[in-house]
């Protein structure tokens, strides 16, 4: 390489291109590819680049060449990308965030992408003021997510629970990272799970799903913004720093389409009732300027119109609305795969999240079951009884000190045998649970 880049008179940073000629000569790119994506990306002193990319290219010696899989070519995103898409796929109308590890490449592509989705992309001074005005958006009747992590979530619990109270639907994506506080900021972790499933002061409820790589990522972005707007409540999307920066080879057959659903509208007739009591606990919306109707939310306990009120029989009426709504959640879930299973076996694997692939994988070689929980709130009862009806022994692996996920089975009746936790803010490697395993199992 030094020799090349002497011939050519070129800087040493161009060591870098000479490299990707002889990668792509290994990987059977052909060099018309290679012209295409450095005149895409690399413009400056592009032809100069393109000669020393062509010198690496033919002075490669091949040790050992990758065969090629005769399969079509899939694009290639980030879990972050995926996400963006998903949402943007369920009709996302505009994207607050402020910038935090590791959620911030997903408020970068928002902005590049914004002019051709047509939507809004916002930077406020502060992730209080990012929640405020996702909800300002929602109550004007503006499909809205936001982007976040763990410390910045922890400022818009306040206003999570204005949401609560105040029916008004808003997704957040929350990508942890290891903490508490600082942490490792840009090192992955499964710490948040508990935090996410209880956040927020008082009663209300919310959906909140894991998905473990790009695919899972798109679609249920969509879903998560859907669920938002047809139930009026938080959708949390749970990622983490692996999924969140990881690239995946992406294919939008395996993935599902998630399409845009409409919520539920008022039909315009008589007096408008903004938390109107209905059997599902579902009330019909309007979105102001409205001609001769008053639209009014309200963060203090209300009643039908939305004006506060302080009497024990209405308090009591608007938590049993609140509840409905959380069954009828539940009950619309069931039609979803909000719990995949992989394999066969006495012996499972439960996961959630990006531990999905090395669980599935190590599962495997040793002839295991792996039973993922993709949806945790509304915790997810007929999808898992179904899974473990032959289960005999059930291993939980994540990535946190304290056994979240497993917690949360304890909490609603079922009894894990054995934990596999890691809570170096490194992801899994399959050499590392490969031992751990064996350990458990042995």
């Amino acid at each position: 390489m030094s020799q090349i880049l002497q011939e050519e008179s070129s800087p040493p940073v161009m060591r870098n291109t000479c490299l990707i000629g002889g990668l792509c000569k290994a990987l059977g790119i052909p060099w018309s590819i290679i012209e295409e994506v450095l005149g895409k990306h690399i413009p400056k002193l592009l032809e100069q680049n393109l000669r020393v990319a062509r010198r690496g290219y033919d002075a490669a010696s091949i040790q050992a060449a990758v065969a090629a899989l005769d399969r079509p070519g899939l694009p290639v995103m980030s879990g972050n990308q995926a996400i963006a898409l998903g949402l943007l796929r369920s009709g996302l109308q505009a994207f607050v965030a402020y910038p935090m590890t590791p959620s911030s490449s997903l408020l970068e592509f928002m902005a590049r992408s914004a002019q051709d989705f047509g939507i809004r992309v916002i930077h406020p001074e502060s992730e209080i003021a990012v929640m405020l005005m996702a909800l300002g958006f929602a109550y004007m009747g503006v499909k809205t997510a936001v982007g976040t992590s763990g410390g910045g979530f922890c400022l818009m619990t306040e206003s999570l629970s204005l949401a609560g109270q105040a029916e008004l639907p808003v997704v957040v994506m929350m990508g942890q990272r290891a903490g508490p506080s600082t942490g490792l900021p840009t090192y992955t972790a499964q710490g948040d799970l508990h935090f996410i499933l209880n956040a927020g002061h008082g009663e209300f409820p919310r959906f909140v799903v894991a998905p473990g790589d790009a695919d899972e990522a798109y679609y249920w972005s969509g879903i998560a913004l859907n669920m938002a707007w047809k139930y009026q409540l938080p959708s949390l999307i749970l990622s983490d720093k692996i999924l969140c920066e990881g690239l995946y080879s992406f294919d939008p057959a395996l993935a599902g389409d998630p399409q845009e659903d409409a919520p539920v509208l008022w039909d315009g007739r008589g007096r408008y009732r903004r938390y109107q009591a209905t059997e599902t606990g579902v009330s019909p919306l309007a979105f102001p300027p409205m001609q001769g109707q008053v639209i009014k939310v309200n963060s203090y306990t209300h009643d039908e119109d939305g004006i506060t009120v302080e009497d024990a029989e209405t308090t009591k009426i608007l938590a049993e609305k609140r509840q409905r709504k959380e069954r009828s959640l539940a009950r619309d879930l069931e039609a979803y795969e909000t719990v995949k299973v992989y394999g066969r076996g006495k012996t499972a694997l439960v996961c959630w999240g990006t531990n999905k692939g090395v669980c599935v994988e190590i599962a495997q070689k040793f002839g295991l079951k792996v039973i993922q929980l993709l949806v945790l709130a509304p915790f997810p009862e007929k999808g898992l009884q179904e899974a473990i009806q032959d289960v005999e022994r059930m291993i939980c692996v994540e990535g946190n000190s304290t056994g979240q996920l497993s917690k949360l089975l304890r909490q609603n009746g079922y009894r894990t045998d054995d934990r596999i936790l890691k809570y170096d803010g490194r992801p899994f490697s399959l050499e590392d649970l490969e031992t751990d395993l064996r350990k458990v199992i042995a």
